[in-house]
């Protein structure tokens, strides 16, 4: 039940499919894409997390998330939005890390 809560309340930061409006039109397109991509990839990890525990594919997409943005970034340094997204996206990454961690641990 914790892992549900986490996993559904970390997402919800996520906000994958929010569209950026500070970029070029190809460059915010293109990013767009990969991140609604990237969503679909996701809410299959999070139902393989809740029914059978497989955390490693969900820190794995969490984390190509965030590079995708981290990229993006650096086209668009003064975007707070992207900025805020990014930020948000790393501490679901930190989180997921660290439950993978904590379930590593478990005998």
């Amino acid at each position: 039940m914790k892992l549900r809560c986490w996993l559904l309340a970390g997402f919800i930061g996520l906000g994958l499919t929010t569209p950026v409006h500070a970029w070029g039109q190809e460059d915010r397109s293109n990013y767009n894409n990969k991140m609604a991509l990237l969503g679909v990839l996701l809410e299959g990890a999070k139902e393989r997390a809740q029914d059978h525990g497989d955390i490693e594919t969900l820190c794995l997409l969490l984390g190509i998330g965030a590079d995708v943005t981290a990229n993006y970034v650096n086209t668009a340094p003064n975007s707070q939005q992207i900025n805020q997204r990014l930020v948000a996206m790393n501490n679901d990454l930190n989180m997921c890390i660290t439950m993978l961690q904590k379930t590593a641990l478990k005998p």
